[in-house]
């Protein structure tokens, strides 16, 4: 069947529009990290790794019988920590990440949706849905703004390499979104899920092009 991922910045509509998206297609929900899993103490480094391995075994289990949407890219790790010069978790390196995601790729313990569908929406809207929700706290909400645009950097990177990868919606309202992704569900192939050379290259942009040059300086 069809595994896709939904992302984009804090208050886009990512959680809202994949729960919808799979009411509307008999489809499956897998909610983020945080939603699912408490973090055991000590927390180790590679935690937060190993629930994206269970969020996708979930999505290869669930996809024969329906429509799969991850909440958040399972390798958001690599463009997250990217976004702040690979500061953030103790310094954790894009080489440290490599290492422990490229093996489970190849061992097909962990793979790339068929498509990655990207929300947004310009800030003051942001601002304004995070206003508006009184049921999530957004902790981190200002600091996350800052990597919107190298996010989409990245995406387009990814696009470039291989096209029709990312699809970027524009998140006017709830059922618009629906409405967009479904009509791209038809058209969606997984033939790069467990791709090496698309791994490869995603290290490698995020190596020699520092997020730096893509955060504006309002930011």
């Amino acid at each position: 069947m069809t595994i896709i991922s939904i992302e984009g910045a804090s208050a886009a509509g990512k959680t809202t529009t994949s729960a919808a998206l799979c009411a509307a297609n008999g489809g499956f929900h897998i909610p983020e990290v945080a939603a699912r899993w408490e973090k055991p103490q000590p927390e180790y480094p590679e935690w937060f790794f190993e629930r994206q391995v269970d969020r996708w075994q979930i999505a290869t289990e669930k996809e024969i019988n329906a429509l799969v949407t991850i909440d958040i890219d399972l390798f958001q790790p690599f463009w997250y920590n990217w976004s702040f010069d690979f500061t953030l978790f103790d310094g954790q390196s894009i080489e440290f990440l490599a290492n422990f995601y490229r093996p489970l790729v190849e061992q097909r313990k962990l793979g790339f949706p068929d498509r990655y569908f990207i929300l947004h929406t310009d800030e003051p809207n942001l601002r304004q849905r995070k206003a508006g929700d009184a049921t999530r706290q957004r902790r981190g909400f200002e600091m996350n703004l800052t990597f919107i645009e190298p996010q989409k950097r990245y995406f387009e990177a990814l696009n470039h390499y291989i096209p029709g990868l990312v699809t970027f919606i524009p998140s006017i309202t709830i059922d618009k979104n629906v409405e967009l992704i479904s009509t791209e569900l038809p058209n969606l192939n997984n033939t790069h899920r467990y791709s090496l050379d698309l791994f490869d290259h995603m290290v490698h942009w995020l190596s020699t092009n520092p997020a730096t040059q893509f955060k504006s300086s309002n930011h």
